[in-house]
């Protein structure tokens, strides 16, 4: 055994070791937690008072380490763990938020690389700056106002939980900004560049050289005009979508679609606007491997083959390219409005608009027929507001006429549908 200095004593039958440095009048203690070797100053110049600082130190590493919390100092990292691991537990629990999905996701990614071993009370402005330009690189561009207050928000919890345990003082946090760009209006369709774009397309696909060319113009027609009647996300959801999710059914003598989409969020359905179902029969009637299956038949079987394939099965990855040629032919690329081109997630925009502005539809129906959140719904989609309450500013009912309300259902419900 390795004989101690007159000056080290021990407790708790030798797991603590409390002793003086050469140069300090204050006790130091040490001891181990689970390999770990944590030495901390007692404060105290009186060695009885320096012993029940770093016995009372030790069973609160003790503690932490029996409920799997991580051994903490005042490092950064280490205070973020502790924050981190009561965002879970209240997760797990079900008594949490879910954007503390969010900090957490963003705490990892970002903010404990950065700070990881950094004492949280060397955290000033300027080490503040410098973390804002390497996120800045990381991400390659600047962040969005609605990313900074989800990681503002992730910053302070780690700060809360620094304060509560007298790491540091409240005057002592830092002010984080949010100079970030605000939530941009997205590009989608007005009714009469849809109306436009849904007239031009059969004429284009018949156009099209044959072979290849032309499946990929009637692939795309079927692909605009679903996206555009349920609002799924072009690309993630819609590249998932198989047959054995598609199922079709009657309720008071009408005939509905319901998708069943997983792709950026959890999953969740939508129902198809009226006409949508004759977009599906078109692409069922074109895929080789299930045209000879009777279509309600097919549905049943739950086939995992894709919906949006060329007739020989495969999947394509050139219907962007395919959708800007055909706009840009048709002076319908740029939207006036935003002065970006539109693609085909402007599609799932015009959706949501015309269901705020034409269909009335409330935001909490958008945002679960959509997979989104409440929030996103309002900070893109807020521009909207006076052209969905236009009937109350004005203070007028606006009733359709038999005629405009045969229009309307011939298009697909509020302007989105097929070929007039």
């Amino acid at each position: 055994m390795v004989a101690l200095k007159a000056s080290t004593h021990t407790l708790l039958d030798g797991e603590v070791k409390v002793y003086k440095r050469g140069n300090s009048k204050r006790w130091q203690a040490t001891f181990k937690i689970d390999q770990h070797w944590v030495r901390i100053s007692t404060g105290k110049t009186v060695l009885e008072e320096a012993k029940t600082v770093a016995r009372d130190q030790y069973l609160e590493y003790k503690f932490r380490a029996k409920h799997e919390l991580p051994v903490v100092t005042k490092r950064f990292e280490d205070v973020a763990k502790l924050a981190i691991a009561d965002m879970q537990k209240q997760l797990d629990a079900d008594a949490g938020r879910k954007v503390y999905k969010d900090y957490i996701k963003a705490l990892n990614l970002y903010f404990i690389p950065f700070f990881g071993k950094t004492f949280i009370t060397s955290i000033d402005h300027q080490k503040i700056q410098d973390f804002n330009a390497w996120r800045k690189r990381v991400i390659g561009r600047d962040p969005k106002a609605s990313t900074l207050n989800t990681h503002n928000s992730a910053m302070n919890r780690v700060y809360d939980e620094a304060v509560a345990r007298g790491f540091i003082t409240q005057g002592k946090v830092p002010i984080l900004a949010n100079k970030g760009e605000g939530a941009k209006r997205r590009p989608d369709f007005s009714r009469e560049d849809y109306r436009k774009m849904i007239r031009k397309l059969p004429h284009w696909i018949e156009q099209g050289k044959g072979g290849k060319s032309r499946d990929m113009r009637h692939l795309l027609r079927d692909y605009v005009l679903i996206v555009a009647n349920t609002g799924m996300r072009p690309g993630t959801e819609a590249e998932n979508l198989r047959w054995k999710h598609v199922t079709v059914f009657e309720d008071n003598g009408l005939e509905y679609v319901e998708f069943y989409l997983h792709g950026k969020t959890k999953p969740h359905e939508a129902i198809g606007r009226a006409g949508t179902i004759d977009y599906l029969k078109r692409l069922h009637s074109r895929t080789e491997a299930i045209k000879d299956i009777e279509f309600y038949a097919m549905l049943k079987q739950k086939l995992d083959l894709p919906v949006f394939c060329l007739p020989d099965g495969t999947v394509t990855d050139n219907l962007r390219q395919t959708f800007k040629a055909f706009l840009t032919k048709h002076d319908l690329l740029i939207c006036p409005k935003t002065g970006d081109n539109r693609v085909l997630y402007s599609l799932r925009h015009t959706y949501a608009t015309f269901a705020l502005v034409n269909d009335g539809m409330d935001i909490h129906a958008l945002a679960q027929q959509m997979g989104t959140s409440i929030g996103m719904i309002e900070r893109h989609y807020s521009h909207l507001t006076p052209r969905m309450k236009k009937d109350m500013f004005t203070g007028k009912r606006y009733e359709l006429s038999a005629e405009e309300y045969a229009a309307q259902k011939a298009e697909g419900g509020a302007g989105v549908g097929d070929e007039e």
